[in-house]
Protein backbone atom coordinates (compact mmCIF):
# COMPACT_ATOMS: atom_id res chain seq x y z
CA UNK A 1 0.00 0.00 0.00
CA UNK A 2 1.29 3.47 -0.87
CA UNK A 3 1.36 6.15 1.79
CA UNK A 4 -2.18 7.31 2.66
CA UNK A 5 -2.98 10.70 1.07
CA UNK A 6 -3.33 12.51 4.40
CA UNK A 7 -0.30 11.01 6.17
CA UNK A 8 1.65 14.28 6.16
CA UNK A 9 -1.40 16.50 6.71
CA UNK A 10 -3.52 15.01 9.50
CA UNK A 11 -1.75 15.69 12.82
CA UNK A 12 -1.02 13.21 15.59
CA UNK A 13 -2.79 14.29 18.76
CA UNK A 14 -3.41 12.67 22.13
CA UNK A 15 -7.14 13.40 22.24
CA UNK A 16 -9.84 14.48 19.84
CA UNK A 17 -9.96 18.11 21.05
CA UNK A 18 -6.41 18.44 19.73
CA UNK A 19 -7.75 18.30 16.16
CA UNK A 20 -9.90 21.37 16.85
CA UNK A 21 -6.88 23.22 18.26
CA UNK A 22 -4.71 22.25 15.28
CA UNK A 23 -7.10 23.38 12.57
CA UNK A 24 -8.48 26.40 14.45
CA UNK A 25 -4.95 27.79 14.62
CA UNK A 26 -4.31 27.19 10.90
CA UNK A 27 -7.68 27.71 9.19
CA UNK A 28 -9.73 29.63 11.77
CA UNK A 29 -12.32 30.88 9.30
CA UNK A 30 -12.96 27.52 7.64
CA UNK A 31 -16.48 26.10 8.24
CA UNK A 32 -16.71 23.36 10.86
CA UNK A 33 -20.37 22.49 11.31
CA UNK A 34 -23.99 23.37 10.60
CA UNK A 35 -27.42 21.94 11.34
CA UNK A 36 -29.29 21.16 8.13
CA UNK A 37 -32.57 22.95 7.66
CA UNK A 38 -31.90 25.89 9.97
CA UNK A 39 -30.65 28.28 7.29
CA UNK A 40 -27.88 29.48 9.58
CA UNK A 41 -24.36 29.92 8.25
CA UNK A 42 -21.87 27.23 9.24
CA UNK A 43 -19.93 27.72 12.46
CA UNK A 44 -16.26 28.41 11.85
CA UNK A 45 -13.34 26.71 13.54
CA UNK A 46 -12.60 30.01 15.32
CA UNK A 47 -16.11 30.22 16.77
CA UNK A 48 -16.16 26.53 17.68
CA UNK A 49 -12.85 26.82 19.54
CA UNK A 50 -14.27 29.67 21.61
CA UNK A 51 -17.51 27.74 22.25
CA UNK A 52 -15.59 24.67 23.40
CA UNK A 53 -13.37 26.75 25.69
CA UNK A 54 -16.42 28.32 27.31
CA UNK A 55 -18.19 24.97 27.70
CA UNK A 56 -15.07 23.45 29.26
CA UNK A 57 -14.95 26.31 31.76
CA UNK A 58 -18.65 25.78 32.57
CA UNK A 59 -18.06 22.08 33.15
CA UNK A 60 -15.24 22.86 35.55
CA UNK A 61 -17.38 25.45 37.33
CA UNK A 62 -20.10 22.81 37.71
CA UNK A 63 -17.61 20.54 39.47
CA UNK A 64 -16.92 18.10 36.60
CA UNK A 65 -13.35 16.87 36.86
CA UNK A 66 -10.91 14.67 35.03
CA UNK A 67 -12.24 11.09 34.97
CA UNK A 68 -15.85 12.05 35.77
CA UNK A 69 -18.50 10.61 33.50
CA UNK A 70 -21.09 12.77 31.77
CA UNK A 71 -24.12 11.14 30.11
CA UNK A 72 -25.59 13.04 27.18
CA UNK A 73 -28.87 12.35 25.38
CA UNK A 74 -28.79 14.22 22.10
CA UNK A 75 -29.26 14.04 18.38
CA UNK A 76 -26.44 14.96 15.97
CA UNK A 77 -26.19 18.76 16.26
CA UNK A 78 -23.50 21.43 16.85
CA UNK A 79 -24.16 21.58 20.61
CA UNK A 80 -23.28 17.91 20.81
CA UNK A 81 -19.89 18.55 19.23
CA UNK A 82 -19.23 21.49 21.55
CA UNK A 83 -19.93 19.38 24.62
CA UNK A 84 -18.07 16.34 23.30
CA UNK A 85 -14.89 18.34 22.63
CA UNK A 86 -15.16 20.22 25.93
CA UNK A 87 -15.27 16.91 27.82
CA UNK A 88 -12.20 15.81 25.88
CA UNK A 89 -10.49 19.04 26.85
CA UNK A 90 -10.97 18.59 30.60
CA UNK A 91 -10.34 14.84 30.59
CA UNK A 92 -13.89 13.83 31.46
CA UNK A 93 -15.65 10.79 29.95
CA UNK A 94 -18.38 10.97 27.30
CA UNK A 95 -21.33 8.57 27.66
CA UNK A 96 -23.81 8.81 24.80
CA UNK A 97 -27.53 8.13 25.31
CA UNK A 98 -29.64 7.37 22.25
CA UNK A 99 -32.95 9.30 22.09
CA UNK A 100 -34.57 6.17 20.65
CA UNK A 101 -33.81 4.12 23.76
CA UNK A 102 -36.66 3.12 25.99
CA UNK A 103 -36.53 4.26 29.59
CA UNK A 104 -35.43 0.77 30.61
CA UNK A 105 -32.52 0.90 28.18
CA UNK A 106 -31.54 4.35 29.39
CA UNK A 107 -31.69 3.18 33.00
CA UNK A 108 -29.29 0.34 32.22
CA UNK A 109 -26.69 2.66 30.68
CA UNK A 110 -26.94 5.36 33.35
CA UNK A 111 -26.91 3.06 36.37
CA UNK A 112 -24.00 1.15 34.86
CA UNK A 113 -21.91 4.22 33.98
CA UNK A 114 -22.73 6.32 37.11
CA UNK A 115 -22.42 9.83 35.62
CA UNK A 116 -22.04 12.99 37.71
CA UNK A 117 -23.84 15.13 35.12
CA UNK A 118 -26.86 14.43 32.91
CA UNK A 119 -27.41 16.47 29.75
CA UNK A 120 -30.49 15.99 27.60
CA UNK A 121 -32.70 17.46 24.94
CA UNK A 122 -36.00 18.62 26.41
CA UNK A 123 -37.90 16.94 23.59
CA UNK A 124 -37.36 15.27 20.26
CA UNK A 125 -39.68 13.63 17.78
CA UNK A 126 -42.68 14.31 20.01
CA UNK A 127 -41.11 12.60 23.02
CA UNK A 128 -40.45 14.76 26.10
CA UNK A 129 -37.47 13.64 28.16
CA UNK A 130 -38.08 15.46 31.46
CA UNK A 131 -39.64 12.49 33.25
CA UNK A 132 -37.01 10.13 31.84
CA UNK A 133 -34.24 12.34 33.19
CA UNK A 134 -35.86 12.52 36.61
CA UNK A 135 -36.05 8.71 36.70
CA UNK A 136 -32.40 8.39 35.61
CA UNK A 137 -31.25 10.92 38.17
CA UNK A 138 -33.04 9.12 40.97
CA UNK A 139 -31.86 5.66 39.88
CA UNK A 140 -28.20 6.54 39.39
CA UNK A 141 -27.61 8.21 42.74
CA UNK A 142 -24.46 9.88 41.36
CA UNK A 143 -25.93 12.75 39.33
CA UNK A 144 -25.20 16.16 40.83
CA UNK A 145 -26.79 18.32 38.12
CA UNK A 146 -29.05 17.97 35.08
CA UNK A 147 -28.78 20.26 32.06
CA UNK A 148 -31.35 20.85 29.32
CA UNK A 149 -29.35 21.02 26.10
CA UNK A 150 -32.36 22.41 24.26
CA UNK A 151 -35.50 23.96 25.72
CA UNK A 152 -36.28 23.37 29.38
CA UNK A 153 -37.80 20.82 31.72
CA UNK A 154 -38.28 20.63 35.53
CA UNK A 155 -35.15 20.01 37.52
CA UNK A 156 -32.77 20.96 34.70
CA UNK A 157 -30.59 24.00 34.12
CA UNK A 158 -30.99 25.41 30.58
CA UNK A 159 -27.79 25.07 28.57
CA UNK A 160 -27.40 28.83 28.22
CA UNK A 161 -27.59 29.28 32.00
CA UNK A 162 -25.13 26.40 32.45
CA UNK A 163 -22.65 28.13 30.15
CA UNK A 164 -23.08 31.29 32.20
CA UNK A 165 -21.25 29.44 35.01
CA UNK A 166 -18.14 30.20 32.99
CA UNK A 167 -18.79 33.94 33.00
CA UNK A 168 -19.01 36.21 29.99
CA UNK A 169 -17.37 35.03 26.77
CA UNK A 170 -13.79 36.16 26.52
CA UNK A 171 -13.20 39.17 24.29
CA UNK A 172 -10.21 37.36 22.82
CA UNK A 173 -11.89 34.70 20.71
CA UNK A 174 -8.73 33.84 18.81
CA UNK A 175 -7.96 30.14 18.50
CA UNK A 176 -4.82 30.65 20.56
CA UNK A 177 -6.88 32.12 23.37
CA UNK A 178 -9.49 29.37 23.21
CA UNK A 179 -7.18 26.38 23.58
CA UNK A 180 -6.05 25.23 27.00
CA UNK A 181 -3.83 22.50 28.31
CA UNK A 182 -5.74 19.20 28.48
CA UNK A 183 -6.31 17.70 31.91
CA UNK A 184 -5.41 14.17 32.90
CA UNK A 185 -3.50 11.64 30.80
CA UNK A 186 -4.27 10.78 27.19
CA UNK A 187 -4.40 7.07 28.06
CA UNK A 188 -7.19 7.66 30.59
CA UNK A 189 -10.80 6.79 29.62
CA UNK A 190 -12.33 9.26 27.19
CA UNK A 191 -15.53 7.54 26.07
CA UNK A 192 -17.82 4.74 27.15
CA UNK A 193 -19.73 3.45 24.15
CA UNK A 194 -22.40 0.86 24.78
CA UNK A 195 -22.59 -2.06 22.39
CA UNK A 196 -25.75 -2.59 20.38
CA UNK A 197 -26.88 -5.50 22.53
CA UNK A 198 -27.66 -7.95 19.72
CA UNK A 199 -26.71 -10.89 21.96
CA UNK A 200 -27.56 -9.62 25.44
CA UNK A 201 -27.60 -6.45 27.54
CA UNK A 202 -25.31 -3.75 26.16
CA UNK A 203 -21.82 -3.57 27.67
CA UNK A 204 -19.90 -0.33 28.05
CA UNK A 205 -16.72 -0.37 25.96
CA UNK A 206 -14.17 1.93 27.60
CA UNK A 207 -12.02 3.77 25.05
CA UNK A 208 -9.11 6.00 25.99
CA UNK A 209 -8.61 9.52 24.67
CA UNK A 210 -5.50 8.41 22.79
CA UNK A 211 -7.10 5.30 21.26
CA UNK A 212 -10.03 7.33 19.92
CA UNK A 213 -7.81 10.09 18.54
CA UNK A 214 -5.50 7.59 16.83
CA UNK A 215 -8.46 5.78 15.29
CA UNK A 216 -9.64 9.11 13.84
CA UNK A 217 -6.16 9.81 12.46
CA UNK A 218 -5.83 6.43 10.78
CA UNK A 219 -9.17 6.77 9.04
CA UNK A 220 -8.67 10.44 8.16
CA UNK A 221 -5.28 9.86 6.54
CA UNK A 222 -6.74 7.12 4.35
CA UNK A 223 -9.86 9.07 3.28
CA UNK A 224 -8.23 12.51 3.19
CA UNK A 225 -9.38 15.05 0.63
CA UNK A 226 -10.00 18.78 0.83
CA UNK A 227 -12.34 20.43 1.30
CA UNK A 228 -14.14 17.61 3.10
CA UNK A 229 -17.75 17.79 4.30
CA UNK A 230 -19.43 14.81 5.98
CA UNK A 231 -23.14 14.18 6.41
CA UNK A 232 -23.70 13.28 10.08
CA UNK A 233 -27.05 11.63 10.81
CA UNK A 234 -25.98 8.55 12.79
CA UNK A 235 -26.62 8.19 16.56
CA UNK A 236 -23.89 9.98 18.51
CA UNK A 237 -23.92 7.30 21.19
CA UNK A 238 -22.50 4.90 18.61
CA UNK A 239 -18.90 4.84 17.37
CA UNK A 240 -20.06 5.45 13.79
CA UNK A 241 -21.92 8.61 14.79
CA UNK A 242 -19.31 10.11 17.10
CA UNK A 243 -16.22 9.06 15.14
CA UNK A 244 -16.67 8.15 11.47
CA UNK A 245 -18.93 11.00 10.36
CA UNK A 246 -17.90 13.68 12.88
CA UNK A 247 -14.43 13.26 14.38
CA UNK A 248 -12.80 11.89 11.22
CA UNK A 249 -13.71 14.95 9.13
CA UNK A 250 -12.64 17.11 12.09
CA UNK A 251 -9.23 15.43 11.97
CA UNK A 252 -9.03 16.38 8.27
CA UNK A 253 -9.85 20.02 9.01
CA UNK A 254 -13.15 19.52 7.20
CA UNK A 255 -16.79 20.26 7.90
CA UNK A 256 -19.87 18.46 9.17
CA UNK A 257 -23.48 18.83 8.06
CA UNK A 258 -25.60 17.58 10.95
CA UNK A 259 -29.04 16.07 10.44
CA UNK A 260 -30.89 15.22 13.63
CA UNK A 261 -32.75 12.27 12.15
CA UNK A 262 -32.38 9.80 9.35
CA UNK A 263 -34.76 11.22 6.74
CA UNK A 264 -34.43 9.41 3.40
CA UNK A 265 -36.43 12.04 1.53
CA UNK A 266 -34.36 14.96 2.83
CA UNK A 267 -30.87 13.49 2.44
CA UNK A 268 -30.38 14.08 -1.32
CA UNK A 269 -31.17 17.79 -1.01
CA UNK A 270 -28.90 18.10 2.04
CA UNK A 271 -26.00 16.55 0.11
CA UNK A 272 -26.67 18.93 -2.77
CA UNK A 273 -26.98 22.07 -0.65
CA UNK A 274 -24.05 21.46 1.71
CA UNK A 275 -21.84 20.00 -1.06
CA UNK A 276 -21.27 16.88 1.04
CA UNK A 277 -18.17 14.90 0.03
CA UNK A 278 -18.38 12.02 2.56
CA UNK A 279 -21.61 10.05 2.87
CA UNK A 280 -21.49 7.15 5.30
CA UNK A 281 -24.47 4.99 6.24
CA UNK A 282 -25.50 1.47 7.10
CA UNK A 283 -26.57 -0.40 3.91
CA UNK A 284 -30.23 -0.47 4.97
CA UNK A 285 -30.15 3.33 5.03
CA UNK A 286 -28.70 3.53 1.54
CA UNK A 287 -31.47 1.25 0.32
CA UNK A 288 -34.14 3.54 1.75
CA UNK A 289 -32.55 6.68 0.30
CA UNK A 290 -31.81 5.36 -3.19
CA UNK A 291 -35.44 4.25 -3.61
CA UNK A 292 -36.62 7.85 -3.14
CA UNK A 293 -37.64 10.02 -6.13
CA UNK A 294 -35.74 12.95 -4.57
CA UNK A 295 -32.46 11.33 -5.63
CA UNK A 296 -33.09 12.12 -9.30
CA UNK A 297 -33.74 15.79 -8.54
CA UNK A 298 -30.56 16.35 -6.50
CA UNK A 299 -27.01 17.02 -7.64
CA UNK A 300 -24.84 14.45 -5.84
CA UNK A 301 -21.69 15.17 -7.83
CA UNK A 302 -19.93 16.69 -4.79
CA UNK A 303 -19.56 13.21 -3.27
CA UNK A 304 -15.96 11.96 -3.10
CA UNK A 305 -16.49 8.94 -0.83
CA UNK A 306 -19.55 6.80 -0.22
CA UNK A 307 -18.83 4.37 2.62
CA UNK A 308 -20.79 1.76 4.52
CA UNK A 309 -20.33 -0.54 7.47
CA UNK A 310 -22.36 -2.78 9.73
CA UNK A 311 -23.34 -5.17 6.93
CA UNK A 312 -22.46 -5.94 3.31
CA UNK A 313 -23.99 -3.74 0.63
CA UNK A 314 -26.66 -5.41 -1.54
CA UNK A 315 -25.30 -5.88 -5.05
CA UNK A 316 -28.07 -3.88 -6.74
CA UNK A 317 -27.11 -0.77 -4.79
CA UNK A 318 -23.59 -0.64 -6.21
CA UNK A 319 -24.46 0.75 -9.71
CA UNK A 320 -26.66 3.67 -8.52
CA UNK A 321 -24.14 4.64 -5.85
CA UNK A 322 -21.29 4.37 -8.36
CA UNK A 323 -23.26 6.61 -10.72
CA UNK A 324 -22.77 9.52 -8.28
CA UNK A 325 -19.09 9.57 -9.31
CA UNK A 326 -17.92 8.88 -5.77
CA UNK A 327 -15.36 6.30 -4.73
CA UNK A 328 -17.15 3.42 -3.00
CA UNK A 329 -15.72 1.62 -0.01
CA UNK A 330 -16.76 -0.55 2.89
CA UNK A 331 -15.30 0.17 6.32
CA UNK A 332 -15.17 -2.81 8.63
CA UNK A 333 -14.73 -2.25 12.33
CA UNK A 334 -16.63 -2.49 15.57
CA UNK A 335 -17.15 -0.53 18.75
CA UNK A 336 -14.42 -2.40 20.59
CA UNK A 337 -11.81 -1.90 17.84
CA UNK A 338 -12.47 1.87 17.60
CA UNK A 339 -11.05 2.02 14.08
CA UNK A 340 -11.87 0.55 10.70
CA UNK A 341 -9.49 -2.37 10.19
CA UNK A 342 -10.45 -3.33 6.63
CA UNK A 343 -11.48 -1.34 3.56
CA UNK A 344 -12.36 -2.04 -0.03
CA UNK A 345 -9.95 -0.60 -2.58
CA UNK A 346 -11.12 2.53 -4.45
CA UNK A 347 -11.06 0.58 -7.73
CA UNK A 348 -12.87 -2.52 -6.40
CA UNK A 349 -15.36 -4.02 -8.85
CA UNK A 350 -19.06 -4.42 -8.15
CA UNK A 351 -18.79 -8.06 -7.09
CA UNK A 352 -16.01 -7.34 -4.59
CA UNK A 353 -17.91 -4.38 -3.11
CA UNK A 354 -21.07 -6.43 -2.67
CA UNK A 355 -19.56 -9.62 -1.29
CA UNK A 356 -16.50 -8.61 0.76
CA UNK A 357 -15.43 -6.25 3.52
CA UNK A 358 -12.28 -5.40 1.60
CA UNK A 359 -8.72 -6.15 2.62
CA UNK A 360 -7.05 -5.53 5.99
CA UNK A 361 -5.40 -2.16 6.57
CA UNK A 362 -1.68 -3.02 6.36
CA UNK A 363 -0.91 -0.55 9.16
CA UNK A 364 -2.86 -2.72 11.61
CA UNK A 365 -2.73 -6.38 12.66
CA UNK A 366 -5.55 -8.69 11.60
CA UNK A 367 -5.71 -12.45 11.46
CA UNK A 368 -8.32 -15.14 10.82
CA UNK A 369 -7.97 -17.70 13.60
CA UNK A 370 -9.58 -20.69 15.20
CA UNK A 371 -10.80 -20.87 18.79
CA UNK A 372 -7.23 -21.32 20.06
CA UNK A 373 -5.92 -18.24 18.22
CA UNK A 374 -4.14 -20.30 15.57
CA UNK A 375 -4.34 -18.74 12.08
CA UNK A 376 -6.51 -20.79 9.73
CA UNK A 377 -5.55 -21.95 6.26
CA UNK A 378 -6.51 -19.75 3.27
CA UNK A 379 -10.10 -20.37 2.24
CA UNK A 380 -11.06 -21.69 5.68
CA UNK A 381 -13.55 -19.75 7.86
CA UNK A 382 -11.89 -18.13 10.86
CA UNK A 383 -12.69 -15.51 13.46
CA UNK A 384 -11.44 -12.02 12.66
CA UNK A 385 -9.03 -11.03 15.44
CA UNK A 386 -7.33 -7.63 15.56
CA UNK A 387 -4.55 -5.96 17.52
CA UNK A 388 -3.76 -2.24 17.28
CA UNK A 389 -3.34 0.93 19.42
CA UNK A 390 -7.02 1.85 19.13
CA UNK A 391 -8.63 -1.09 20.91
CA UNK A 392 -10.91 -0.57 23.88
CA UNK A 393 -9.36 -0.80 27.33
CA UNK A 394 -12.11 -3.21 28.36
CA UNK A 395 -15.76 -3.41 29.35
CA UNK A 396 -16.82 -1.19 32.21
CA UNK A 397 -17.10 -3.14 35.45
CA UNK A 398 -16.93 -6.50 33.65
CA UNK A 399 -13.49 -8.08 34.09
CA UNK A 400 -14.65 -11.54 33.02
CA UNK A 401 -16.21 -10.22 29.79
CA UNK A 402 -13.06 -8.17 29.17
CA UNK A 403 -10.82 -11.20 29.61
CA UNK A 404 -13.02 -13.23 27.26
CA UNK A 405 -12.81 -10.52 24.60
CA UNK A 406 -9.02 -10.82 24.18
CA UNK A 407 -6.67 -13.65 23.30
CA UNK A 408 -3.64 -14.30 25.53
CA UNK A 409 -1.42 -12.49 23.00
CA UNK A 410 -3.58 -9.35 22.99
CA UNK A 411 -5.82 -9.77 19.94
CA UNK A 412 -9.43 -8.64 20.20
CA UNK A 413 -11.90 -11.39 19.36
CA UNK A 414 -14.44 -9.71 17.09
CA UNK A 415 -16.85 -12.64 16.95
CA UNK A 416 -17.11 -12.17 13.17
CA UNK A 417 -16.24 -15.11 10.93
CA UNK A 418 -14.65 -14.49 7.54
CA UNK A 419 -12.90 -16.29 4.71
CA UNK A 420 -9.86 -14.87 2.91
CA UNK A 421 -10.19 -14.94 -0.87
CA UNK A 422 -7.19 -15.48 -3.16
CA UNK A 423 -6.94 -11.72 -3.83
CA UNK A 424 -6.60 -10.97 -0.10
CA UNK A 425 -10.08 -9.56 0.41
CA UNK A 426 -12.29 -10.97 3.16
CA UNK A 427 -15.80 -12.34 2.83
CA UNK A 428 -17.82 -12.09 6.01
CA UNK A 429 -19.80 -15.29 6.51
CA UNK A 430 -21.39 -14.73 9.90
CA UNK A 431 -21.13 -14.18 13.61
CA UNK A 432 -19.83 -16.88 15.93
CA UNK A 433 -22.82 -16.24 18.20
CA UNK A 434 -25.27 -16.35 15.27
CA UNK A 435 -23.85 -19.57 13.80
CA UNK A 436 -26.12 -22.54 14.34
CA UNK A 437 -25.89 -26.26 13.71
CA UNK A 438 -28.40 -27.87 11.42
CA UNK A 439 -28.15 -31.63 11.14
CA UNK A 440 -24.62 -31.44 12.54
CA UNK A 441 -23.43 -28.85 10.00
CA UNK A 442 -22.31 -25.29 10.83
CA UNK A 443 -24.57 -22.68 9.21
CA UNK A 444 -23.81 -18.94 9.04
CA UNK A 445 -26.89 -16.75 8.52
CA UNK A 446 -25.06 -14.09 6.49
CA UNK A 447 -24.19 -16.60 3.77
CA UNK A 448 -27.90 -17.39 3.39
CA UNK A 449 -28.85 -13.69 3.44
CA UNK A 450 -26.39 -12.97 0.63
CA UNK A 451 -27.88 -15.78 -1.45
CA UNK A 452 -31.40 -14.43 -0.91
CA UNK A 453 -30.37 -10.86 -1.70
CA UNK A 454 -29.07 -12.07 -5.06
CA UNK A 455 -32.70 -12.80 -6.03
CA UNK A 456 -33.90 -10.04 -8.41
CA UNK A 457 -37.10 -9.46 -6.41
CA UNK A 458 -35.45 -9.25 -2.97
CA UNK A 459 -34.37 -5.93 -1.43
CA UNK A 460 -33.06 -7.31 1.88
CA UNK A 461 -33.11 -10.48 3.94
CA UNK A 462 -32.42 -11.52 7.53
CA UNK A 463 -32.03 -15.09 8.76
CA UNK A 464 -32.36 -16.42 12.32
CA UNK A 465 -32.12 -19.89 13.79
CA UNK A 466 -35.22 -21.60 15.16
CA UNK A 467 -35.58 -24.96 16.97
CA UNK A 468 -36.39 -28.01 14.89
CA UNK A 469 -37.31 -31.49 16.20
CA UNK A 470 -35.31 -33.26 13.49
CA UNK A 471 -32.32 -31.05 12.65
CA UNK A 472 -31.95 -29.37 16.07
CA UNK A 473 -32.00 -25.92 14.45
CA UNK A 474 -32.99 -24.61 11.03
CA UNK A 475 -33.02 -21.21 9.38
CA UNK A 476 -36.01 -18.90 9.22
CA UNK A 477 -35.70 -16.20 6.58
CA UNK A 478 -37.43 -12.81 6.71
CA UNK A 479 -37.49 -11.36 3.20
CA UNK A 480 -38.23 -7.76 2.21
CA UNK A 481 -39.31 -7.67 -1.47
CA UNK A 482 -38.51 -4.83 -3.83
CA UNK A 483 -41.32 -2.36 -4.49
CA UNK A 484 -43.88 -3.80 -6.92
CA UNK A 485 -42.05 -7.14 -7.00
CA UNK A 486 -43.76 -10.41 -6.35
CA UNK A 487 -42.17 -13.48 -4.86
CA UNK A 488 -43.26 -16.46 -2.78
CA UNK A 489 -41.75 -18.88 -0.26
CA UNK A 490 -41.65 -21.60 -2.92
CA UNK A 491 -39.82 -19.31 -5.34
CA UNK A 492 -37.30 -18.33 -2.65
CA UNK A 493 -36.77 -21.98 -1.72
CA UNK A 494 -36.00 -22.89 -5.33
CA UNK A 495 -33.66 -19.92 -5.63
CA UNK A 496 -31.73 -20.90 -2.49
CA UNK A 497 -31.36 -24.51 -3.62
CA UNK A 498 -29.46 -23.35 -6.70
CA UNK A 499 -26.91 -21.52 -4.50
CA UNK A 500 -26.73 -23.33 -1.17
CA UNK A 501 -26.25 -26.82 0.20
CA UNK A 502 -29.48 -28.36 1.43
CA UNK A 503 -28.72 -27.93 5.15
CA UNK A 504 -28.32 -24.18 4.62
CA UNK A 505 -31.65 -23.62 2.87
CA UNK A 506 -34.16 -22.01 5.27
CA UNK A 507 -37.07 -24.19 6.27
CA UNK A 508 -39.30 -21.16 6.86
CA UNK A 509 -39.76 -18.02 4.73
CA UNK A 510 -41.63 -14.95 5.90
CA UNK A 511 -42.40 -12.19 3.36
CA UNK A 512 -42.37 -8.88 5.28
CA UNK A 513 -42.91 -5.22 4.48
CA UNK A 514 -40.07 -4.06 6.75
CA UNK A 515 -37.25 -5.26 8.98
CA UNK A 516 -37.04 -4.05 12.61
CA UNK A 517 -33.89 -2.08 13.34
CA UNK A 518 -31.86 -1.50 16.47
CA UNK A 519 -31.04 2.14 17.37
CA UNK A 520 -27.71 1.65 15.58
CA UNK A 521 -29.50 0.80 12.31
CA UNK A 522 -28.66 -2.91 12.35
CA UNK A 523 -31.42 -5.49 11.96
CA UNK A 524 -32.92 -6.49 15.30
CA UNK A 525 -32.82 -10.28 15.05
CA UNK A 526 -34.23 -10.83 18.52
CA UNK A 527 -37.35 -8.95 17.43
CA UNK A 528 -37.54 -11.19 14.36
CA UNK A 529 -37.41 -14.32 16.50
CA UNK A 530 -40.22 -12.98 18.66
CA UNK A 531 -42.28 -12.21 15.55
CA UNK A 532 -42.18 -15.76 14.22
CA UNK A 533 -45.59 -17.40 14.31
CA UNK A 534 -45.84 -20.49 16.53
CA UNK A 535 -44.81 -23.70 14.82
CA UNK A 536 -46.51 -27.05 15.46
Amino acid sequence: MSEPPGEEIVPRVGRVAGYLDHWASRTPDAPLDELDGTGRAPRTYRRAAADVARCAAALRASGVRHGDRVAVLTTPRPEFLTLFLALSRIGAVWVGLNPRYTRGELLHVVTDSAPVLLVSLAEHGGRPFGEDMAALRDAAGTVRETVALTGSFPGAVPFGDFLAHAGAPAEDSSPEGAAASPEGADDDPGLIIYTSGTTGRPKGAVISHRAFAEGCRLQATRLYHAPAVALANLPVGHVGGVMDVVSVPLAMGGGVCFMEDFDPAAIPAAIDRAKVTMWGQIPTMFQLVMMRPEVAAADLSSLVYVAWGGAPLPRELVPPLRATGARLTSVYGLTESCVAVAYNDPDADDETLATTIGRPDPRLELRLADADGTPVAPGTPGEIQVRNPCLMSGYLGAPDATAAAFTPDGFLRTGDVAVARPDGTLTLVGRLKEMFKSGGYNVYPREIEMALEAHPDVAAAAVVAVPDPVYHEVGAAFVLPRPDAGTSPDDLDRHCRTRLAGHKVPKHFEIVDGLPLLPTGKVDKEALRRALPPRP
